[in-house]
């Protein structure tokens, strides 16, 4: 089963009875309680900031919609919870420290008090996450105005790098008991008595993409009982699953429950009574399925959760041209089969990422975190038949497979890149986009003869007059480490990419930096007419020698390979469409775009 990642988050926190703020439950008296359902804390509260950048970087109340479709969590008391990620990480977030204060809440009438929140993180499962050692998040408390906060409560990691966080309850920084997960649960912890109390939450060092918390309906309660509760945890509201699903189970958790309880399921107002979990629904393509789960305890409901999810339906597209134009007029998140043949210009070890291109030249990166994909692909490879959904992240089109369905239909093309000035790269970032393309007669501003390559950074390539941005995105690639250049280049190749709307050159090895073996220019060769329509094309040089041409199609096949002669190259056996010429004069090489109408 395979779920999109526009992901929204559902309510399915219940007590017993639903509880006011003074209002009685088998004993239970709650006198404060904070479920962000305003969309703002209690108005008792002052936050340190109040910001998100839309992809990832936040410290906000949310329903989901505004903190980035990556994010997921489930079980939610209502629709906002307390959200933060990345808490510094762009303008609109600009510490690594935030805090969330509630100043003189009365608990004056409390005799035995609890304090009782539900936590989450978005654990995506994956080595690429989580917490590392600096990173806490802690409540601390004052009673009665004493000037001096105590430490009540402390989620940590476990002292590493990359790990999962959880209750830390001696305050070593190190978790030693429940671990978060992405679906909301419930903590507690003692309140002493007294006349009134200050809450103070502190998120410290939440500073990477992985850092993350979610807090919700947080309260102060007198006789506090644990409430029954359950949670569907598969499939997430909202989700839009891959086509050709004919089965979907559907599964809940319990807590607090006294063993007499059982659960009804409804599924689009049909009742199944005493069922189990997983619970298996069968599915059509293009179908809305509402589900709802009903514990049941003496013939009422103690507890309910429900979500909604739909199966997909798929659209077939001849290559990665078409599925972009549909993207533009329709928006991500439809399935597509690409059913002509696309081009491998790259892979990388980070999730499974891989780019393909097109005949029309095209780009899309295929982004598999869940390895989906397990035929072994080659640079060169020729790959029709993939099956995946679209999305958007940070600008950049991401297809994601929903089976491993590529078939290899010829291996060992030739990947040739287009030649692009820098003016076209910075102003059309769209338009080269995960496509494989060469900047001509470059060099590094940072280049001295001493500074290395470091991994996520970015670097300005030059012209002498326009500027473009090289980043070193792949962690693996074997030029990080070494001497950057100092001297002008030939060609500097790589996977275009862009970050919002800001195009990026991604090197794929120290292979695509070609050193300087001849002086030249784009503009010492011309190809005319370009669109050519009569046959043969124009080719000049300002050079001497013979001039060879090199013809590939855009997948990389060679199809003409011929000498100059006389400034006419015959093109009357192409097809139209897209080609690039590559042209050869004594030491010195250039690549260039020609149509063929």
């Amino acid at each position: 089963m395979f779920e999109s990642k526009k992901k929204t988050m559902k309510k399915i926190y219940f007590l017993l009875l639903t509880l006011s703020i003074t209002s009685l439950s088998f004993g239970q008296t709650t006198l404060f309680q904070d479920s962000f359902e305003t969309g703002s804390p209690d108005t008792s509260a002052t936050m340190s900031e109040m910001c998100t950048d839309g992809f990832g970087d936040f410290f906000t109340v949310t329903d989901g919609a505004n903190i980035g479709t990556n994010y997921s969590v489930t079980g939610a008391d209502g629709t906002y919870w307390l959200a933060a990620q990345d808490t510094d990480g762009t303008p609109e977030c600009t510490s690594d420290v935030q805090t969330i204060e509630y100043n003189n809440i009365d608990i004056s009438s409390g005799t035995n008090m609890t304090l009782a929140f539900i936590a989450a993180e978005d654990d995506d499962g994956s080595t690429y996450q989580d917490w590392d050692a600096d990173t806490l998040v802690y409540f601390e408390i004052d009673i009665d105005n004493s000037s001096t906060y105590t430490k009540v409560f402390q989620f940590a990691a476990n002292g590493a790098t990359n790990t999962e966080p959880g209750v830390d309850s001696d305050f070593d920084g190190i978790v030693d008991g429940t671990l978060l997960s992405s679906i909301f649960q419930e903590f507690t912890f003692a309140v002493p008595t007294g006349n009134n109390l200050d809450l103070r939450i502190t998120f410290e060092k939440l500073n990477a993409g992985d850092e993350d918390i979610s807090i919700d309906n947080i309260r102060i309660i007198d006789g506090y009982t644990p409430s029954s509760t359950i949670s569907i945890s598969t499939p997430s509201d909202g989700s839009v699953i891959a086509p050709g699903t004919s089965n979907v189970n559907v599964e809940w958790a319990t807590a607090n429950i006294s063993g007499s309880e059982t659960v009804d399921v409804i599924v689009n107002g049909a009742t199944t009574n005493n069922a189990t979990s997983p619970f298996v629904i069968s599915t059509a393509d293009g179908s809305t399925y509402n589900v709802t789960v009903n514990l049941i305890d003496g013939g009422s409901t103690v507890a309910s959760d429900n979500i909604s999810f739909s199966i997909g339906n798929l659209t077939q597209v001849a290559n990665i041209t078409a599925l972009r134009n549909d993207v533009d007029n329709n928006g991500a998140g439809s399935f597509y089969e690409i059913t002509g043949a696309s081009l491998l210009t790259h892979t990388d070890g980070f999730r499974s990422r891989k780019w393909f291109q097109d005949g029309s030249i095209s780009g899309v990166l295929i982004y598999d975190e869940d390895g989906i994909i397990t035929t072994t692909y080659a640079v060169g490879d020729m790959v029709s038949g993939l099956k995946g959904y679209s999305a958007i992240s940070n600008g950049v089109l991401r297809f994601i497979p929903t089976q491993d369905s590529g078939v290899i239909d010829s291996s060992s093309n030739a990947v040739v890149a287009q030649t692009v000035a820098i003016t076209d790269f910075n102003a059309s970032p769209d338009a080269y986009e995960s496509e494989f393309i060469e900047l001509l007669n470059v060099s590094f501003v940072e280049g001295d003869g001493t500074v290395t390559f470091s991994t996520a950074t970015n670097y300005t390539l030059t012209d002498g007059t326009n500027n473009a941005i090289m980043r070193t995105d792949f962690y693996g690639a074997n030029y990080i480490g070494e001497i950057i250049p100092s001297t002008q280049l030939t060609s500097v190749s790589g996977v275009s990419g862009e970050y919002n709307g800001i195009s990026q050159l991604y090197l794929r090895s120290l292979a695509d930096i070609t050193l300087t073996t001849g002086q030249f220019s784009l503009s010492e060769f011309s190809i005319y007419p370009n669109p050519a329509k009569s046959g043969f094309v124009n080719i000049t040089s300002t050079g001497s020698g013979t001039l060879q041409a090199n013809v590939y199609d855009i997948l990389g096949k060679q199809v003409i390979n011929a000498a100059v002669a006389s400034g006419r190259l015959d093109v009357s056996t192409l097809n139209t469409g897209v080609y690039i010429v590559k042209l050869t004069q004594g030491t010195a090489t250039t690549t260039k775009k020609l149509i063929i109408q």
